[in-house]
This record gives structure tokens, sequence and C-alpha cells, in this order.
């Protein structure tokens, strides 16, 4: 819930997204934004590939890493438990990379470009894991009645936006 509060209202407070009223254009402007993303780095993509020059300001919204990695999961609910399931599966990988190579200043001294490689890939492979969070937390959640969890989630998650729209609506950030 805090974190669809904090999403949204950072969202809303940096006009990332257009006049929105309620929970159901939240998610449509977010589904929007998350399109045009994709269509301009595909766009800068295909420029690039071609040897066009890029223009920096073609880009109107310069957005803050969180934000990024939301749309990048496809932003509203499902982006948002990606997101989080991210975060939770790199901290546990740098947690355990570090305790595995003796804490953190043996870690600094073991520095190869092997573990730089290594990092990346499990990096990539977590955005995987992410991606497919339903079945990451599938295995996770040792219960009978995980639909429940589920569903929790997912009010929480409108909770959270809604709470953000009212304080929007309310006064001004």
């Amino acid at each position: 819930m805090l974190c669809s509060y904090l999403l949204a209202w950072w969202a809303m407070k940096h006009n990332y997204l257009g006049e929105v009223s309620d929970v159901k254009g939240f998610e449509t402007e977010v589904k929007r934004l998350s399109k045009a993303r994709s269509s301009a780095k595909k766009k800068k993509k295909k420029k690039k590939k071609n040897g066009e020059v890029i223009i920096a300001s073609e880009n109107p919204h310069k957005m803050n890493p969180v934000h990024n990695k939301w749309l990048s999961f496809g932003g509203g609910f499902y982006g948002l438990v990606g997101l989080l399931t991210y975060i939770r599966v790199e901290l546990r990988e740098i947690a355990d990379f570090i305790s595995n190579l003796g804490g953190f200043l043996a870690m600094l001294s073991n520095i190869t470009f092997d573990l730089i490689i290594r990092l990346l890939i499990d990096s990539i492979m977590n955005f995987v894991a992410a991606i497919a969070w339903p079945a990451y937390w599938l295995n996770e959640i040792q219960s009978e009645h995980i639909w429940i969890w589920f569903v929790v989630a997912y009010l929480s998650y409108l909770g959270g936006t809604r709470y953000a729209l009212h304080r929007a609506h309310q006064k001004e950030f």
C-alpha cells in the first residue's frame, strides 16, 4: 500500500501523468506513458542503428529510476509487484554475494571482470524472475490459500493509489 501510494503521489507531483481523478484514469495514464516510453525507446534504437543524430530533448519527461523500472515492468499493479519482487530478489542476491566473498572489504579486493559479468547475468535473471512474479511468489509463499495474499496485495495497491489521488485533489503538493 505504501509503495503504491508513493509511486502514484510522486508521479502526480512531478506531472508524469495527465489529469487523473480516479484509479481507472490513473491506470490508463500509466499504460499510455508506458507505451509512449517503449515507443520512444524503439525509435531511439532505430535512429541509433541508422546512424542518425539523437536529440536529448526528445524525451519530455525525464523520470527517476524507480518510476522507469516500474514502467519497465508494465506499470500499474503488475508493475508494482514486479518492482517489489525485483528489489527483494536483488537485495537477497547482494546480501548472499557479499557474505560469500567474506564481507564488504573482502569483496572489494576480489572484484574481477568475471565477477562483474556474473553480476550482470544474475541481474538479468532477477529481472526475468520479477517479470514472472506470480510464479516466483507461488514458490515463496507457503500457504494453502495463496489467492488471499494476491487479493490483499491488489486491495492494498488500490488503497494506496486511491489515497494518493485523494491527497492530490485535496490540496496542492
